[in-house]
């Protein structure tokens, strides 16, 4: 990983010089002292809860224009970074035993949807890194149930996971460290937290954090006494070897056929919290941006991390602000292979489209939990087709195959104004997307209001640039800062050129073709239909009947071809349609 090294630190040293101190990566053990922003005091609560008496400040730093929800306090606050115009943010990943399921799908896709945000609304350069867990204990009892190694374990599931999560439309992390990889950096980081007296070498070899001796320990989440007892002595051997329920493993010692690395106190293995530590100060320094997790996380794991991260670099504040994501519940349950109520990807993909399970995660916060049922993409599947008619005829306007009455075209710019600036205001307001795709809808109704106005003569009036300019706004939002795909007219004009323009040249002609039929079939023509009494037009329509089913059948082919065609009251339109398959979902 020593390029992933440089990566990630050499973009944060060529950065202008700010007069905030520069970051300490993990390289030099001992080095400065961190900044200590404020003095922090253990107290004891009634209830026998620890807790820090100062447990969150606001960084100095670089404001983005957007409010964060803090874990810590509870409460929505600034979001500032470290260095200008760039974010740094290490995000837990998978732990590679087996497949993902659709609640890692939904943290993942909302985790994509905030970085995206980040990056294309707020113009922030996001350096991510995900952290992949290649050794574990889950890990090692599935390499002994299958008698392979581990690694042909965490290979494989890791290439599925990537292979998911790029058909999900998630971005992929700037750098993905394997705890594998970073096995140096950790027994390092450890040595490190022994040498601050911080931590302890028990009787068997294994390393543990010292919650008394640290004194800060619940700051994201207070910890009951009775709790952190129970806890710990669900493993009897840990119990007894602890010096505080409240300890946790640094170094764990090796265990007969485990696998197992070289350290100073023998030959052992990390324990799982200084994993996701020892990787993102190595790669980003400190402070950090930005954590972010499923709301399982924040403790043990996130309060772990904090707590040894702030031991070792001597500082009071690792990371600046911590992002939980909801779980995705079914039947009221969290999702989870423990409980074996899960939907693996593919299983979803074979009855639902990216999109619309895209969708579905933009219409809850971020925070919140979401139930997963058979209707509960209901709604998103209604949005999606909302969405794509519209996109649909306001094409057909723009290239003049929709006729309509002149539209209003000052009321459409001005809520495509209004439009802007409520998407924005919602985005930066912890990143609620739920409030941004409602004021989506709210243009999308005008629009269709608009288009739907009859023509009352033979105005050639025409409001193109308008609703071009709805069009492309509308396909920036969903494309690019949600992940979303909709066909556009320049998608159909980049095809016809690929076909030397023969495409349109053909689809006109097809279309043309079709309507010609269609008005025989339906007696629309003049041609034979003076003097004709009701019986004799009602023989003859049924007559041409099977012309209208013929027509019916070529737009079914022509859509599993990708492209649509659509009926409109006295012509017909086309456009490329969104993937067949998703199609035959039903959104």
């Amino acid at each position: 990983m020593s390029a992933a090294r440089c990566l990630g630190c050499l973009v944060l040293h060529h950065l202008p010089h700010t007069r905030h101190p520069p970051h300490r990566a993990l390289t030099p053990l001992l080095g400065g002292r961190g900044t200590v922003h404020s003095p922090l005091r253990l107290w004891l609560v009634p209830d026998k809860r620890w807790n820090a008496s100062v447990s969150w400040v606001l960084p100095q730093g670089h404001e983005t224009g957007i409010n964060i929800y803090n874990s810590t306090t509870k409460t929505k606050v600034p979001l500032r970074t470290h260095h200008p115009g760039l974010l740094t943010w290490y995000n837990c990943g998978p732990t590679v035993y087996d497949s993902a399921h659709i609640g890692h799908a939904l943290s993942y896709i909302k985790i994509d949807i905030i970085r995206r945000i980040m990056t294309r609304v707020f113009d922030l350069n996001v350096i991510m890194v995900m952290g992949i867990t290649d050794i574990d204990d889950k890990i090692i009892r599935r390499s002994q149930e299958l008698q392979v190694s581990f690694r042909e374990i965490t290979e494989h599931y890791e290439q599925e996971f990537f292979n998911d999560m790029d058909r999900l439309r998630v971005w992929r992390p700037s750098l993905a460290p394997r705890v594998t990889e970073h096995v140096p950096h950790i027994i390092a980081f450890t040595q490190g937290i022994l040498d601050r007296g911080l931590a302890y070498v028990a009787v068997d070899g294994s390393v543990y954090f010292n919650t008394g001796a640290y004194g800060r320990y619940g700051k994201l989440f207070p910890v009951h006494e009775e709790e952190a007892t129970a806890a710990a002595t669900a493993t009897a051997a840990a119990a007894v070897i602890k010096k505080s329920p409240r300890d946790f493993a640094l170094w764990k010692l090796a265990k007969k056929g485990e696998p197992s690395w070289p350290s100073p106190w023998g030959r052992g293995r990390p324990g799982w919290h200084i994993e996701c530590s020892a990787m993102a100060s190595h790669i980003l320094g400190v402070p950090l941006d930005v954590h972010g997790g499923g709301i399982d996380l924040r403790f043990p794991h996130h309060e772990n991390e904090e707590a040894q991260c702030c031991a070792f670099h001597d500082t009071q504040q690792w990371c600046n602000y911590w992002l939980h994501v909801g779980h995705l519940h079914t039947r009221r349950e969290k999702m989870s292979k423990s409980l074996y109520n899960t939907i693996s990807v593919e299983a979803l993909l074979q009855q639902h489209s990216v999109n619309t399970f895209r969708l579905f995660c933009l219409l809850s916060h971020y925070r919140n939990n979401v139930e997963f049922g058979p209707t509960s993409l209901d709604q998103a599947k209604v949005y999606m087709r909302k969405i794509r008619s519209f996109l649909h005829d306001a094409y057909a306007y723009i290239n003049g195959q929709l006729k309509c009455a002149p539209l209003d075209e000052s009321a459409l710019k001005m809520k495509l104004v209004e439009t802007r600036a409520r998407v924005r205001r919602s985005l930066a307001d912890d990143f609620d997307t739920a409030r941004a795709v409602e004021a989506v809808m709210d243009l999308i109704t005008l629009g269709n209001r608009e288009l739907k106005k009859q023509s009352q003569g033979t105005s050639l009036d025409r409001s193109a640039g308008s609703m071009a300019a709805i069009c492309s706004y509308i396909h920036y939002l969903m494309e690019e800062v949600f992940g979303i795909h909709f066909p556009s007219v320049s998608d159909a004009s980049n095809l016809s050129l690929e076909s030397g323009g023969r495409l349109f040249q053909v689809m006109n002609a097809v279309l043309e073709l079709r309507d010609r039929v269609r008005k025989f079939a339906l007696l629309q023509d003049t041609d034979g239909q003076t003097g004709l009494s009701v019986e004799e037009v009602k023989d003859k329509k049924r007559e041409r009947m099977p012309l209208l089913h013929a027509c019916d059948h070529l737009r079914e082919e022509l859509l599993k071809s990708g492209l649509q065609i659509k009926d409109h009251k006295g012509n017909t339109s086309w456009s490329l349609a969104d993937e067949t398959t998703e199609q035959k979902k039903g959104v």
